[in-house]
């Protein structure tokens, strides 16, 4: 054992070798005491040993919130969960925020993650590099930066054309079509996003389609019924047709080819087009919403349905009323888009199956079930799993407190915000016990000032989950008391703290700490 005392002008070691108990300790030291000493030595370094296990557990987790304090200042860890899960600077200590090489490395792998880099919005290097890797990362630019320098937006634009969908209008007036085309030959999706006048410019759609085929998408329906120039798309993006001399959708071998890449073609094709069975399940495969062109006969047709819901579930809307009320279809639909619900027939808006479908995929699906089934808490509760609020939860679940109380605790957001009645929302007995089972569910309320101001509250949403402490009242936040209770909960600090790490260390940890593990 090496025992170390530390004072300002010497450090003195004591060895001590406890494989001899035959030695002698001076009078100072008695054997038992020494063993004593071992055991409490042995305990400890056990002790570390789990803790170090926990601390690489916990180091792997994913974080909704925050950041535990432990991992708020370490790089490897913060780059690490980007990596895995798309965020974390905003958990990140302010030192790292600030950290220029650092946020670099972040936005390399996400570049959205530069909304949360405020120090850097003027700087055009980390613009460009965040709009290379996020097409809406420049937005949190200040306006003057952009407005300033006509030049900095066309770069912009030439690192990734996509970043067109969100140029503010007074930019696009003052250099629109320079900007379009530059963005359309950087990506020619970016098509979709051009200003409707510029979307009649044929230089702008042939180098969108030139630069990617899957522009065709977006071309102007005035475009499309151009046959002339529909020549010259058709020969641009398949060669194999580059011998015709004229183009008209009546022909099959070229609606077929037209239709895979944009299902929307179908619209201009004849009316046997519209009726031949292969031509409209390409065209529905592609898109689902060109059901709308197809003829009636067709959407009566199961098979061509089934395709088009499975592609976009809210091609339901253009299926025959028969179709409507087949259980399949409305799964297959409800299943990929649970909001299609709102297009099934009456009697599946109450069937059991096919509503915990389209709540299970979007809880405000609940919006468009029948009655009865607003009334069923197994419905409902999996609803707000999936981001339902209560809004259209039956009166009667809603007064019932025990079925709130299994709402909290499933997670719903504001719920005070959304409580039946105001004397609810004050009752103390009632609120300590939702906050029991989910605190931010209370507390992150809009409408919440009588809850985070008041310490009994507080201490009891903390207890249940330290990221509580964010909601607090201004002086409630410096609550020793709430702070260490946050702490010790699950490592949430409202400000990265040396000494506050130190603690959590000893108390989550016993000590133990690895430092940053290099990936």
């Amino acid at each position: 054992m090496i025992m170390m005392r530390n004072d300002d002008e010497n450090v003195k070691l004591i060895i001590l070798d406890f494989s001899n108990s035959s030695s002698s300790f001076g009078e100072n030291y008695e054997l038992s005491n020494l063993r004593r000493l071992e055991s409490l030595l042995k305990k400890k370094f056990s002790m570390q040993q789990e803790g170090k296990k926990k601390w690489l557990w916990n180091r792997e987790l994913k974080y909704k919130h925050f950041f535990p304090v432990e991992f708020m200042n370490d790089k490897e860890f913060v780059l690490n969960h980007i990596k895995k899960y798309g965020y974390g600077l905003e958990y990140a200590s302010t030192y790292l925020q600030q950290d220029r090489e650092f946020v670099m490395r972040v936005i390399h792998l996400n570049g959205q993650e530069f909304f949360n880099a405020s120090n850097f919005h003027n700087d055009k290097e980390m613009v460009l590099e965040s709009a290379k890797h996020s097409p809406i990362a420049w937005t949190c630019v200040p306006l003057k930066l952009i407005q300033s320098d006509n030049e900095f937006v066309l770069e912009i634009v030439r690192q990734n054309g996509l970043a067109l969908q969100f140029l503010n209008d007074e930019i696009r007036q003052e250099r629109g079509r320079e900007i379009v085309l530059t963005a359309v030959k950087q990506n020619g999706e970016a098509l979709k996003y051009v200003d409707d006048n510029l979307r009649l410019d044929k230089e702008i759609v042939l180098e969108a389609i030139k630069q990617n085929k899957k522009a065709l998408q977006f071309i102007s329906k005035d475009l499309l019924k151009d046959c002339e120039f529909m020549l010259t798309i058709l020969k641009l993006i398949f060669p194999e047709f580059s011998h015709l001399n004229s183009f008209d959708y009546s022909q099959k071998d070229i609606v077929m080819k037209l239709v895979q890449e944009n299902g929307r073609i179908l619209e201009f094709a004849s009316d046997d087009l519209k009726n031949d069975r292969e031509i409209t399940l390409m065209a529905v495969q592609q898109r689902g919403f060109a059901l709308e062109y197809v003829s009636d006969e067709l959407k009566r047709d199961k098979q061509v349905v089934l395709n088009a819901v499975n592609q976009d579930g809210y091609s339901l809307l253009f299926a025959s009323d028969e179709l409507k009320n087949d259980k399949q279809v409305v799964l297959t639909a409800v299943r990929k888009t649970g909001l299609s619900l709102q297009f099934a027939s009456d009697e599946l808006k109450k069937d059991k199956e096919a509503v915990l479908a389209a709540v299970t995929q979007n809880g405000n699906a609940l919006e468009f079930v029948s009655e009865m089934m607003k009334s069923d808490q197994e419905i409902v509760l999996e609803a707000i799993k999936h981001g339902a609020t209560v809004m259209h939860v039956s009166k009667d679940l809603l007064n019932d407190k025990q079925f709130l109380l299994e709402v909290v605790k499933c997670g719903h957001d504001n719920f005070l915000d959304h409580t039946p009645t105001l004397e609810m929302a004050f009752d103390k007995e009632f609120i300590l016990q939702a906050i029991k089972l989910n605190s931010l569910s209370i507390v992150g309320s809009f409408n919440n000032y009588h809850v985070v101001s008041d310490k009994e509250f507080m201490l009891e949403a903390v207890r249940n989950n330290g990221f509580a402490l964010k909601f607090a009242s201004d002086d409630l936040q410096k609550d020793p008391e709430l702070v260490m209770e946050a702490l010790q909960r699950n490592g949430y600090v409202l400000e990265y703290n040396k000494e506050l790490l130190q603690k959590r260390m000893e108390q989550c940890y016993h000590g133990a700490y690895l430092g940053p593990i290099k990936h």
